[in-house]
């Protein structure tokens, strides 16, 4: 979603020329040397923001290290240049190039200057609100910072402090909407936007699908798109169209490679027990991606997927080097290390119930824990597992009344264990609750979802509490 935030308009008062549109509408296919031959030397706010657009993502994508340090010369040179502030084209430029770069600088790991850039951005949308009330573009730089601000995790509430503000998921996504409903040339990232939010913010995954599918339908060949879409297909637990789409980001001979593309292949095959395929696609991501997150967790999941198919010795090689390689940025790479540090292998008939559960195929992972008596799992752990597990599929088949028990077992087996089960099963039991219309009980649950403060995917699931408890907090 990070890779979405800087778009450019077309409003009576940001208007692109041809050259500059079809500029924009390269970067947004993700073919960013087009773009940067038809704006060599770009000089109005408009070819400015289009070749930062393209510079931003080509780092969000790549991680490459060395263009870091020379796309980053050049952001300071644009907010250097000499410019008219009564003129909303260059106001929305700066708003819109912090924006950029405060999810470059999050990537590469430099927090302190993404949350500088990042309340500059906001101070600088103000200003337009102010100044300039007419301005429509303004509400996907507000709206989207009314996200970000309002799901932002427990660790880094330093940045709400810095920023001195409060953000509201619903008055961003009403703001987004105003957009993707428009007749704005924005209409394509409104609704990306929109989507990704729907799925990965709110847990809507279903709607964000819906979304997303119809951006695919009407733009079938643009590889951003297509991209998202699988991602968001995989955790919608939908990964053979996950695999469909994926297949596609990468047809066109043109345009940056998205080598994670393989990652997430590799993830489909994982889930659906192709293991071979699986350590193919991980590999071809380890050997030419540039940059270090997700790497551990990729070479973690070779092991994995060796391990799973029987090959013992080539699965502690791989564990072995997967200590070693990468870094600890992202969840997966920290949920790989914390699994390394392990003394003992995960229980292998839950694992692969795991994976036929993520990956949407319910009738397989049904009969693996069916098959699996609570006294025959030796520690509380795997018991707990087992209970998650039932839990999740239940939920996944929307057999919501199924699940609530499991879910309530797993909370009272974890205890204050630090493993990610009780809490996002207190997670899920809200999302159930609410849907139930028992908002008491729901708030509870989202706060108990918050309350445990150490476990692999904390981040991802006290943002999802978060960004809950304040649709209700506005009910």
């Amino acid at each position: 979603m990070f890779s979405l935030t800087a778009t450019g308009s077309a409003d009576p008062q940001w208007l692109f020329d041809d050259k500059t549109q079809k500029a924009y509408d390269l970067v947004l296919n993700l073919q960013v040397a087009e773009a940067y031959a038809l704006i060599p030397e770009p000089q109005t706010a408009q070819e400015h923001y289009v070749v930062s657009l393209a510079e931003a993502l080509e780092l969000l994508l790549t991680e490459d290290g060395e263009k870091y340090t020379e796309y980053e010369e050049r952001f300071v040179e644009r907010l250097d240049r000499k410019t008219k502030l009564n003129s909303v084209e260059d106001i929305f430029l700066q708003a819109e190039l912090r924006m950029q770069w405060a999810f470059v600088y999050f990537k590469f790991g430099h927090e302190f200057d993404a949350a500088l850039n990042m309340r500059q951005a906001y101070l600088t949308v103000a200003e337009i609100k102010s100044r300039f009330p007419e301005f429509h573009e303004v509400k996907k730089s507000s709206g989207l910072l009314e996200i970000i601000v309002g799901s932002v995790p427990e660790k880094y509430n330093w940045v709400l402090s810095l920023l001195n503000i409060k953000g509201s998921i619903e008055k961003g996504l009403s703001e987004l909407e105003s957009l993707r409903t428009s007749n704005s040339p924005l209409r394509f990232e409104s609704n990306l936007l929109y989507g990704l939010i729907q799925g990965f913010v709110l847990q809507r995954t279903d709607e964000g699908m819906k979304v997303i599918e119809k951006i695919i339908e009407e733009n079938p060949v643009n590889r951003l798109a297509l991209y998202l879409g699988g991602s968001l297909a995989i955790k919608n637990s939908q990964s053979e169209k996950a695999l469909t789409l994926l297949n596609r980001v990468n047809l066109q001979q043109h345009g940056l490679p998205i080598y994670y593309a393989d990652y997430l292949k590799g993830e489909v095959y994982l889930q659906k027990a192709e293991y071979l395929n699986a350590i193919t696609s991980y590999r071809w991501f380890i050997n030419h991606y540039d940059g270090q997150n997700h790497i551990k967790d990729a070479h973690y999941k070779i092991g994995v997927a060796y391990w799973l198919n029987g090959n013992i010795n080539d699965a502690h090689a791989m564990f072995s080097e997967a200590k070693n390689i990468g870094k600890e940025s992202m969840e997966a790479d920290k949920y790989a290390a914390r699994s390394l540090a392990d003394k003992e292998l995960p229980n292998l008939a839950l694992t692969k119930a795991r994976y036929f559960t993520d990956g949407g195929y319910y009738d397989k992972a049904r009969a693996i824990l069916e098959s699996l008596p609570v006294a025959d799992l030796p520690t509380l752990r795997d018991q707990a597992e087992l209970y998650y597990r039932k839990a999740r599929l239940e939920n996944k088949t929307r057999q919501f009344a199924q699940a609530k028990p499991f879910y309530l077992k797993t909370i009272e087996l974890t205890g204050a264990a630090s493993w990610y089960f009780a809490p996002n099963s207190c997670l899920q039991m809200g999302y159930i609750l609410l849907a139930e219309n028992k908002q008491v009980e729901a708030e509870e649950f989202f706060k108990r979802a918050l309350s445990y403060k150490k476990h692999e995917y904390k981040n991802s699931i006290d943002s999802k509490a978060k960004s809950a408890l304040d649709q209700l907090s506005r009910k």
